[in-house]
């Protein structure tokens, strides 16, 4: 298992949006560290995103696949975009989560 890299008190994704092949996605968040919520945009990798649903998904909270888009341009290129609370219901937060890959956070 790979070093990790980010460990937050709790995380919760709001979306997540990427294309068909590419190796990571983009995810818009609310992170907690310590007494400080900030909702930022990460980039992580999909292994990271499974790792995610899995825990929801242990939860119990059924992941709805019709409530995924995806947008077709027509010359190969998929973008596939989803709200959190459409696919699983609503918003759930993960305690102690850690990433097992690297991330790029982007903040505004």
């Amino acid at each position: 298992m790979n070093t990790t890299f980010s460990i937050y008190k709790q995380l919760k994704v709001k979306e997540v949006t990427y294309e068909k092949g590419d190796r990571n996605i983009m995810a818009i968040c609310d992170i907690t560290f310590g007494d400080t919520t900030i909702e930022t945009k990460i980039q992580m990798t999909h292994t990271d995103l499974n790792r995610i649903i899995a825990k929801i998904s242990a939860l119990g909270y059924q992941f709805k696949i019709e409530n995924v888009n995806c947008m077709d341009f027509g010359n190969g290129t998929e973008i596939v975009d989803y709200k959190f609370e459409n696919v699983f219901g609503e918003l759930v937060t993960l305690e102690e989560f850690s990433f097992n890959q690297q991330i790029k956070q982007i903040r505004a």
